[in-house]
């Protein structure tokens, strides 16, 4: 999601940047040369220089929040430069309605409402230089003062949909990685995150993960005995008991039914069988009534192999092996 968001914001940054530079060599440059303003014509090519410098950097390095940073100062300088100037026949005034709706664009809710609060210090500014004689800005007090009234009212609306798409954006990617049922990652965002560590290992080697399969023993009878509710609850106190038995940063996946896939960092064997003993023994005591248990199987990655599909095989058969010796 995240992803797609950022494509379109790096799109909208070529575009945007395109565009500016253009209107303001036709409306502020050439203008102010037909005028004879020479110095403001100077001022307005200074900034489309730099927009120009920072769009070819931004194609080389794709650098978005360095981007993002300039285009907001540069916008600031504009819309600051045209309430002190009018801009052309004193319409530059219009121009900054359009900065809340870019800052809140380009930038998350909380960062937006700083550049705005920077603007806002900005022509506060120049109205103070102005009534102590220190500048002649083109608006009077009365046009800025309603402005600034419209501004807020463009500023807030912005703000709150920006909160309300961040918000919404939060809670799809939580559905997109996340089983409805127990809160853990999902089988696709699971086996995803394997298959980049493990080509990421294959090339840097160095740490050394674990990859666990477990498969909760006698689940199915849970189910036809008591019924899918009640196998549901299970499920999801099993879920939370492996989210307390293993590091923040370890990736906790359901795989489908009662299988369950955990992808553990600086993986250390030993410590790892102890601890998934430890949690066998705990599920044991917890569900002793409907008489549950587990069977899991290990593999190290990337000394074992690196191909994910592999992996999982690989940890699945030893759950089997597991499995069957305990029956055995």
């Amino acid at each position: 999601m995240n992803h797609v968001l950022s494509s379109y914001q790096s799109k909208f940054i070529i575009t945007f940047s395109l565009v500016g530079i253009l209107s303001t060599l036709t409306f502020g440059v050439y203008v102010h040369l037909s005028n004879g303003k020479t110095l403001y014509a100077l001022f307005e090519l200074f900034l489309v220089l730099i927009a120009t410098f920072n769009l070819f950097v931004f194609h080389y390095k794709r650098n978005y929040e360095l981007a993002s940073n300039v285009i907001l100062i540069l916008m600031v300088l504009i819309l600051s430069f045209l309430l002190y100037t009018g801009g052309h026949r004193g319409t530059g005034l219009v121009w900054v309605y359009t900065f809340p709706l870019l800052s809140f664009f380009l930038k998350d809710h909380r960062s937006a409402f700083l550049w705005n609060l920077l603007l806002i210090i900005s022509a506060v500014l120049l109205l103070v230089f102005d009534r102590f004689g220190l500048i002649d800005i083109y608006y009077d007090y009365i046009t800025l003062r309603q402005a600034f009234g419209a501004y807020l009212a463009v500023m807030l609306l912005s703000f709150f949909y920006s909160l309300i798409i961040s918000r919404l954006i939060k809670t799809l990617q939580e559905k997109a990685v996340k089983d409805p049922l127990t809160g853990l990652y999902n089988r696709a965002f699971t086996f995803e995150t394997l298959s980049k560590l493990a080509s990421v290992l294959s090339r840097s080697g160095g740490t050394t993960y674990c990859l666990i399969y477990i498969d909760l023993d006698n689940f199915k009878k849970v189910n036809d005995t008591y019924g899918h509710e009640t196998g549901d609850k299970v499920l999801v106190d099993f879920a939370n008991l492996l989210s307390t038995k293993f590091r923040k940063g370890d990736v906790i996946g359901r795989f489908g039914g009662d299988e369950f896939v955990i992808i553990a960092h600086n993986c250390n064997r030993e410590n790892l069988e102890a601890r998934l003993e430890e949690l066998r023994r705990e599920v044991e005591k917890r569900f002793a009534s409907y008489r549950i248990s587990l069977s899991y199987g290990v593999v190290e990655f990337p000394s074992e192999g690196n191909d994910p599909d592999v992996l999982i095989y690989l940890a699945d058969s030893r759950m089997y092996e597991m499995k069957r010796s305990r029956k055995e």
